[in-house]
């Protein structure tokens, strides 16, 4: 198992241990929104590219609950994409950003305009 895969396991079972908490009913998380917020947080926080995927996991691993959170942002957000608002029968949801919210992007690292040379 690669670092990366032992990162979306991580962020997995975190991801599901939120939603259970909440009552949702679910058995297996979707692993394609893990795949895909793993993969949209390296690319949108412009790492290094000489940072290799062990030091991208290692990196990361200080932010599963909030790769956890923009998971299940995605996953709640299910059936009204594209929408900031959403109601169904007599609940009403009304999200912060159609995509993932913004707070949670911004709680990621940025290494935009820093020195290559950054220790992991």
């Amino acid at each position: 198992m690669t670092a990366l895969d032992e990162l979306a396991v991580a962020v997995t079972g975190k991801a599901l241990n939120y939603l259970r908490d909440t009552g949702e009913d679910i058995e297996n998380y979707p692993v394609s929104i893990v795949d895909f917020v793993i993969e949209y947080a390296i690319r949108e926080c412009h790492i290094p590219k000489h940072y290799s995927d062990k030091d991208k996991a290692r990196l990361f691993s200080n932010y599963v609950y909030v790769l956890a959170m923009m998971c299940n942002d995605i996953y709640m957000k299910v059936g009204a994409e594209g929408e900031t608002s959403h109601s169904e029968g007599n609940t009403s949801r009304h999200y912060e950003s159609a995509w993932i919210s913004k707070s949670l992007i911004s709680s990621l690292p940025n290494f935009v305009n820093t020195p290559s040379t950054i220790e992991v």
